[in-house]
């Protein structure tokens, strides 16, 4: 199974995955996790700046689709991270990635306690930014 850390230097869990920098993706098997690869984010409205100020709305706040980054992310059946929208969590599981979050910052630690089945899924908004 293949999944993958939201984190803005390949390190650290990001805070907030549409603005993270890119995904680090591991193979899991056995409860213990592979990095394989980091992924840059050019996929995320954020990434592209599509996000600031649209429609008279706070910058970030847009509605905007999730469906680049849920296909960027296709070959993973779980996004793990600190903090995302309930938008994002429900356009995640309709292509059937679930989403976790974590409270720690190490990506290494971040996917061995989900290969341990220790970390929370996602139900709903996990992300101070957007009132949690």
């Amino acid at each position: 199974m293949r999944i993958a850390v939201a984190s803005d230097d390949g390190a650290r869990v990001a805070q907030h995955t549409g603005r993270c920098a890119g995904f680090v993706v591991y193979e899991v098997l056995d409860r213990a996790a592979q990095r394989l690869e980091y992924r840059r984010n050019r996929f995320t409205a954020h990434a592209r700046g599509e996000c600031a100020g649209e429609g008279g709305a706070a910058p970030g706040h847009a509605h905007h689709s999730h469906a680049a980054l849920v296909e960027a992310l296709s070959d993973c059946c779980v996004l793990v991270t600190r903090g995302l929208g309930p938008r994002l969590v429900a356009d995640l599981a309709a292509r059937g990635v679930d989403a976790y979050v974590c409270p720690v910052e190490s990506v290494d630690e971040a996917a061995t306690l989900f290969a341990r089945g220790a970390l929370p899924r996602a139900g709903g908004c996990g992300c101070r930014h957007h009132g949690v």
